[in-house]
């Protein structure tokens, strides 16, 4: 979700044994960026790329998802009721936000009860901090697992 140019596609491309990989991207110019990359790094056999609102898109995509990577670090939680229907029991959903050193333990928490409401139990297996914001500000990654044991 939200790929850009497709580095986290091109990455996982290059880094996993994952036989498909899909992104998904809004912005025109990001996604033409990413179809050159993907070209670029001859990986068009294993990523497939869709312009376009991954509200619009995610939800007509007949399959189920192992991982799915959601680097929209201000508004991501508000695409999880679009991400979880998608993940398969057990799929880990790697969640970014921008938060002060602070609010990262409440932030996991507010996870937790935002998926509990849309009726997807989670569990929070970790957080990193992948880069400094601005003072005491970071962006921060939340590995969630879903344990959706009735896949809606």
């Amino acid at each position: 979700m939200f790929s850009g140019a497709a580095p986290y596609p091109l990455v996982i491309a290059r880094n996993s044994r994952a036989g498909r990989i899909y992104g998904i991207e809004l912005n025109r110019v990001a996604h033409g960026y990413a179809e050159e990359n993907v070209d670029l790094n001859r990986l068009s056999s294993r990523i497939v790329l869709k312009l376009g609102d991954v509200r619009q898109i995610l939800p007509k995509m007949r399959r189920r998802f192992d991982r799915i990577v959601m680097p929209l670090p201000k508004t991501g939680e508000e695409f999880l009721d679009v991400a979880l229907p998608k993940a398969k029991k057990g799929a880990v959903i790697h969640l970014y936000s921008f938060l002060d050193e602070k609010e990262i333990g409440g932030h996991a928490r507010k996870i937790i009860s935002l998926c509990k409401r849309l009726g997807y139990p989670v569990k929070v297996l970790g957080r990193t901090k992948c880069g400094q914001f601005s003072p005491g500000s970071f962006r921060v990654c939340f590995d969630v697992a879903n344990n959706n044991n009735n896949n809606k």
